[in-house]
Order: C-alpha cells, then structure tokens, then sequence
C-alpha cells in the first residue's frame, strides 16, 4: 500500500443530475444517462470494501453528485454501505435545496452518518443566489437549521474566489451563528462549466491574504472557545506558518497544513464508474465496472506520477514544504493544462 495513514477517503458521486446550475461548478453535464443500477453501486461498494479489509484500513465515504438526494438509491447504498465494518464514516454533500423533514428522520436512522455537508457560496443572500440560483440560500439556511434542530452535524463548503470574496469574515459569522460545526473554504478551481469564469479566479496575494485573515480569525474563535472548526488541512496553508507543522499535538482548530492526498489516500468515482484522481482533477485513471480498484490503484501512471514529488515542476519541485503541501495538482491542471506544474496561487 503506498501510504502511511489508516484511513482512505472516497468521494462518490452517485447521480449528475441537479436542481441548481451554479456558476464555478465542475460538472458539464447534469443529466442521468450514464447513471448506475443499484446493483452496480452494490458492486462498487464491493470492490471498496475488499480493498480497506485487504488493506487493513478504515474507509470514509463521502456521496455526492450532482445532487445526492435526487437519485433514490442513495438510502439503500447507505444502508449496504454500512453493513461493513471497515466503513466507519460516511458523509453527504449537498446543496440542500431539498432535505425535508422526511428525508432528516430516514437520515437520523444511519448510525454510521457523520456529517451533512451544504454548499453557500455567499454569507449574504445576494451574492450566493447570484451565483448558485435565486432562492437557494434561503432554503440551504433552512436545511441547515432542520438538521442541527435534529441532532445531525453540518459542514458548510464554500468555493471562494473574485465574486464572494468579500463574504468570507461575514460567512465565518453565518456559521457560528447557525451552529454549523465545521467550515470547509476551498479554493476555485476552474473546470466543467466553471472553466468559462477563469477570470474569477483569485491572485496570489489576494490567497495570501485570505488565508492570513482566516488564520488569524480561527485562532481568535479557538481562544474564545467557539466550536466552529476551520478546516485548513488543504495544500498552501502550511506557508502560512511553516515551523507550526512542527509542532506536535497541535489542536485541529488551528493546525496548518495538508498534502494533496492524489495518490495517497483518496480517490473520486463517477456516477457512471468512472475513477478520477481526485474530482477536480478529470483525468479518468479507470472503470470500477471494468477494472480492480486494485489495479487503478497500483497501475495508474498519474498517480505514479504525482506520488513521486520529483516530478513536481516550478517553485514546487524542491519545496521543503512538501510534506505538508505539494500544491494543488488540480489547479495546476486548469490554469496549465499540466498537473505537474507549479501550484499557480503558491505565493512562497
């Protein structure tokens, strides 16, 4: 197994289909053509579950599309999903437009559910609707409120760039407010139908000093006690602070850093099958209808590739950082056209 950790992280996406268009987002396609069968998924979930026993590691599972809660099979491969052991967490990513009451009390039923994550892309109404739909910020408010009154965690993803950069302090808010447990900001990356709105992509030093004001504004919500966590395990945050990934036993709230995980511990399925390196990045490595995870897994050449830090190009190549970081292969990808190059938002 080319890894050292004890847990591998999937992300799966089970339909294309979606009730929103948003602006930035990576798909091109929202229709279910290329949709499987529930047996399918069952045999995927198979292929998965062999390999953690095999490998001796604990999968986390993270469904998705599209929009997750439109594909009626998302119960039952929750429920398959949880008949085995060595899946210990399983999360869902929506855009929340449709969680009702229904939906929460079949959800509260996983024991094996550990979060619901929902997309904003603004801390104000106007600038979210803007980009992901009118109306869509009210009702992702209102799921996030009738999961939290029902005892389920949420996380709120937020995609940042030229359009909502200005929210950020203002959604830090929103999210302590609504008692939102854990806030994921990721950077845009510009593919799907979001490689028409590159120019919203953000400079290095207006990520530079993002990241500075996030840092600065998680420790200050650590000190007070505020149970929000920021998370900043992603690539570039470790610049941030370089001798802070030295320190041990940091507390997650305000820990710095993280590698890109391709080939490490990650891998993204396709609602057809098909196998990314990470969602991102749309270089299909195989077919989990067609091909072992065994040998996606120890065959792909880009994994090979981007495991093997020597090949990383640029600022990135000889980077003392690369433990923590590696730049994101992803964004290298839609702003070169090669996965290997230098991180273009790094400002080291």
């Amino acid at each position: 197994m080319i890894k050292s950790f004890d847990e591998f992280y999937i992300q799966w996406h089970i339909t294309a289909r979606c009730n929103l268009r948003c602006s930035h987002c990576y798909q091109e396609e929202y229709n279910a053509k290329s949709e499987l069968s529930l047996l399918d998924l069952y045999k995927i979930a198979d292929q998965i579950t062999m390999a953690l026993k095999k490998w001796k590691m604990k999968g986390r599972i993270a469904l998705t599309g599209g929009e997750p809660f439109l594909k009626g099979e998302l119960f039952p491969l929750i429920e398959y999903l949880e008949q085995n052991e060595n899946i210990w967490r399983i999360g869902i990513l929506t855009n929340g437009i449709i969680i009702d009451q229904k939906i929460v009390d079949k959800l509260k039923t996983f024991k094996k559910l550990y979060y619901i994550q929902i997309s904003l892309d603004g801390a104000k109404e106007k600038t979210n609707d803007f980009i992901r739909g009118k109306g869509s910020f009210k009702k992702a408010i209102n799921s996030f409120r009738l999961l939290t009154d029902n005892g389920i965690k949420t996380r709120l993803m937020y995609t940042v760039h030229k359009k909502n950069i200005q929210d950020v302090s203002s959604l830090i808010d929103l999210a302590i407010n609504e008692n939102i447990k854990t806030l994921t900001i990721e950077r845009f990356v510009p593919e799907g139908q979001g490689a028409e709105f590159k120019d919203w992509f953000l400079s290095k030093d207006e990520i530079h000093n993002l990241f500075q004001e996030i840092v600065q504004r998680a420790e200050l919500e650590y000190q007070k006690g505020t149970p929000l966590q920021i998370i900043k395990y992603r690539t570039l945050w470790a610049i941030i602070n370089p001798d802070r990934t030295k320190i041990p036993d940091v507390p997650l709230e305000i820990d710095l850093g993280g590698m890109c995980s391709i080939g490490i511990d990650s891998l993204t399925i396709l609602q057809d099958g098909t196998v990314y390196p990470c969602r991102r990045l749309p270089i299909p490595i195989g077919n989990l209808l067609e091909d072992s995870i065994f040998k996606i897994w120890y065959t792909s050449d880009v994994l090979w590739k981007i495991r093997n830090k020597n090949n990383l190009k640029g600022k990135c190549n000889k980077c003392e950082l690369i433990p923590r970081c590696s730049g994101c292969r992803a964004i290298a990808y839609a702003m070169t056209g090669d996965y290997l190059s230098e991180d273009p938002q790094c400002w080291k």
